[in-house]
């Protein structure tokens, strides 16, 4: 009898925990009050922002936060990179700034509106994330960007395309925007599924852009068509790129080097260059690869 007692007291801790796991919210809860965002271009504002994926900050090294205190400013339209190594905290910064979860500590504002208080289908229509491998279904390349704008003709496809300048590309295609991507988009190269994203950023025509650049190399003429296609996207809007390639973080008009989860460096291309810091080595170091 105490046997069947202590399994089923076990049976019900389990229970319990299992529970308690389907109860944990998938994702930031939405305002119960909204505050619309203004219509005009959008700054964002991060203060004193921490984040640790355990939710508690301290200073035990088990628990180091993956974000320490972090502070800036992007004012509207201007295009920033973030930069550092593997685990500096700049993708989940990015993470942060999209709402795909909350700052332990501190408070992230899109055009002067904490994030917390904006509708979630209005802080997805005015912010638009392009991610390292975009999600493409096995049919076409138009079906995929129509995901993004269901109601969208073919003439308005083509603009988008145009719009990019990534005409050649899509001439270059059996089938051109009829073509088949493949399962996941496998029949499509890394650089091609991201200018396929690229693309259904530009159909959503959002205020700001966050952009992750797959890690995955690519050929010369494509990383020219991205880098084009991702000028002609930003202008007018702003952007925060998640660089994995330097030569992303030369074209933008500022650069942010975080390390260790903090701000180490901020300024532009050419004043942190001029400066010969950390970003100045990383920078060398990366044209001499490119080199090689």
């Amino acid at each position: 009898f105490t046997e069947v007692v202590d399994q089923t007291q076990t049976a019900v801790a389990g229970l319990r925990r299992v529970l308690g796991v389907l109860d944990t919210p998938t994702g930031p809860t939405a305002p119960t009050k909204p505050i619309p965002l203004p219509k005009i271009p959008l700054s964002i504002d991060v203060s004193d922002v921490s984040f640790s994926y355990s939710s508690r900050i301290d200073n035990h090294d088990d628990d180091l936060p993956v974000l320490r205190h972090i502070s800036f400013t992007i004012p509207a339209q201007q295009h920033v990179a973030l930069v550092g190594s593997s685990g500096s905290g700049k993708t989940t910064l990015a993470k942060l700034i999209a709402r795909f979860a909350d700052p332990t500590l501190g408070a992230i504002s899109l055009g002067g509106v904490n994030l917390k208080r904006i509708d979630n289908d209005e802080l997805r229509r005015r912010l638009v994330v392009v991610p390292q491998e975009p999600f493409l279904f096995a049919d076409t390349i138009a079906y995929n960007l129509r995901f993004a704008a269901p109601q969208a003709t073919d003439v308005e496809l083509h603009a988008a395309v145009r719009s990019l300048e990534l005409d050649d590309w899509v001439a270059s295609l059996s089938e051109g925007l009829h073509t088949q991507v493949g399962q996941r988009g496998a029949a499509l190269a890394a650089g091609e599924r991201q200018m396929v994203a690229l693309l259904r950023a530009s159909l959503v025509n959002p205020d700001v852009l966050i952009l992750d650049e797959a890690t995955s190399s690519v050929d010369a003429l494509t990383e020219v068509r991205i880098a084009r296609a991702l000028r002609k996207l930003s202008a007018g809007r702003t952007t925060i790129s998640i660089a994995h390639r330097l030569s992303t973080a030369a074209r933008a008009d500022r650069v942010v080097l975080l390390a260790n989860g903090q701000i180490l460096e901020d300024g532009s291309h050419e004043a942190l260059m001029a400066h010969g810091g950390e970003y100045k080595r990383m920078y060398d170091a990366w044209l001499t690869a490119t080199r090689a």
